[in-house]
């Protein structure tokens, strides 16, 4: 059978959900429809806006069942989804009709190998559910920047988060995989074990197959110092947080920061709860060692007097909860990139975007734009598996976040023209420095890939601008494992010809 698209796959029927139960039967494996009391929380989203109704939902417990579904959904053409921690905004771990795989229902475990320093981690595991667990253990590893982020969807698609300036990207950090493929059978990806497989999936893994277990390298780590400081974002202010902000994270000539990879955060815009709606620049400050340490390296900014500091020592899964939006509303994560030193002006520029998107407006008074703050060295320095997208940039996200749905276009369209913003600012950026520049979608890097992270919504980008000079030996990959593109959601890889 040949290579379908999303266009030629069909919704579940009646005589599919009896078949389905069928085969499932044995295993124990459950299937809801839309029917059961079960199903609506399955098909709920951390955005509101990529719900979509999934004609039927599987709640496995183990690889096997999701096997047995997905070899079913395979040979009828059935549109599969899969949902980890469901915190996609891209929509693309739900569907409209088909048949919705959804992990984070019932296989969240996670176990600890404090002798190995390795996690053993669930399909459907949020970070959230692994910081807590190797938190007990005084663990951690590169996990992303929110809590209820699913493990799956982040990783696949390269990882970053606060820990990445000392340990890299979440792919970095993982040593095994166990996949349940669409023609259904079980393997495992590792440096051993099918290692082609292991490197499609560090980067491109959501077009493969279905994870139901990751084992992951921890590190030793203690509590941590973080919390935000507020300012007003007066021009004079913007000027000194920015220049403050530029000196930490900006190498010297020997290629070291301030804040030499221990220091993370970054400079949003927003308003919020305790300014009264105003708005506001926010910095945050995460710094994994003592306080003391802190307070001297990030001195230049307690120094500009802020109007609220919330910076405190606080456990480590703390930190992945200072910049957690709140769940329920629409919202769309649109991804960007940007460099140091950030200009001033550039900021001040976004920031007036961001008022008269939000002025008068309480639909999108929720809303951020983030510049994500590591130290980049250990990111770039990794040539680990398929992810093109390492360079000299950081990310930044633009996220609207409104309740009416007669808002989706507006707050899109406003994202996308603030993502242009950080484009011809990074294109400057490029074109001063001798960087390579490409029209239309972006600078791409050393693997021909743009610079911008694949797992924040990118509306305009296609599946060659993510993966650069690795899409052939993806295609080569597809047509191994997944040769009927059941998996096709997300900078879908076409079957080499």
């Amino acid at each position: 059978m040949g290579s379908l698209s999303a266009s030629q796959k069909r919704g579940i029927n009646p005589e599919d959900i009896d078949a389905l139960r069928s085969l499932l039967s044995t295993t124990g494996g459950t299937l809801l429809t839309p029917h059961d009391e079960a199903y609506p929380a399955s098909i709920k989203r951390w955005s509101r806006a990529a719900e979509k109704p999934a004609g039927a939902v599987l709640t496995p417990s183990t690889a096997e069942q999701v096997c047995i579904a997905l070899k079913y959904a395979s040979e009828q053409n059935i549109d599969v989804a899969v949902k980890g921690g469901g915190h996609s905004t891209a929509g693309v771990s739900s569907t409209n009709g088909g048949l919705l795989i959804d992990l984070n229902a019932k296989m969240r475990g996670v176990e600890v190998d404090t002798s190995s320093k390795i996690l053993r981690v669930q399909g459907g595991c949020t970070w959230g559910d692994v910081d807590q667990e190797a938190n007990k253990h005084g663990l951690a590893t590169v996990g992303g920047t929110v809590a209820d982020t699913g493990v799956g969807g982040l990783l696949l698609g390269g990882g970053y988060g606060w820990l990445s300036g000392q340990h890299g990207l979440s792919i970095d950090c993982l040593v095994e995989a166990t996949v349940a493929l669409a023609t259904g059978g079980i393997v495992k990806a590792s440096a051993q074990e099918n290692p082609d497989l292991l490197w499609a999936l560090q980067g491109a893994g959501q077009n493969f197959g279905v994870v139901t277990e990751f084992v992951l390298k921890a590190f030793d780590q203690a509590d941590a110092f973080a919390g935000l400081l507020i300012f007003p974002p007066t021009p004079d202010l913007i000027d000194k947080v920015v220049t403050a902000t530029n000196d930490l994270y900006t190498a010297d000539r020997e290629g070291k920061t301030k804040v030499a990879g221990r220091g993370a955060g970054g400079i949003a815009i927003a308003r919020p709860p305790p300014a009264g709606g105003q708005v506001m620049l926010l910095v945050s400050i995460i710094y994994f060692g003592s306080e003391h340490e802190a307070k001297q390296i990030f001195k230049p900014l307690y120094d500009l007097g802020p109007v609220l500091d919330t910076t405190a020592v606080v456990p480590y899964p703390a930190v992945n909860t200072i910049l957690a939006p709140p769940i329920g509303l629409r919202a769309s994560m649109k991804g960007a990139a940007f460099t140091v030193p950030v200009r001033p002006q550039f900021v001040s520029d976004v920031l007036a975007e961001y008022v008269k998107f939000t002025d008068g407006n309480d639909d999108t008074s929720n809303s951020v734009i983030l510049f994500e703050m590591y130290d980049p060295a250990q990111v770039v320095a990794r040539e680990t598996g398929s992810f093109a997208n390492r360079g000299w940039h950081l990310n930044g996200l633009v996220l609207p976040m409104w309740t009416k749905q007669e808002n989706d276009k507006s707050c899109r369209q406003w994202a996308r023209d603030v993502n242009e913003m950080f484009k011809k600012e990074l294109e400057s950026h490029g074109k001063a420095t001798g960087k390579g520049v490409d029209g239309g979608v972006g600078v791409r890097g050393d693997k021909g890939a743009v610079l911008l992270y694949g797992n924040y919504d990118q509306y305009d980008e296609r599946s060659r601008d993510i993966f650069g000079q690795n899409y052939s030996r993806l295609q080569s990959l597809k047509s191994k494992y997944d040769p009927t593109s059941v998996f096709d959601k997300l900078f879908a890889i076409a079957p080499q010809a």
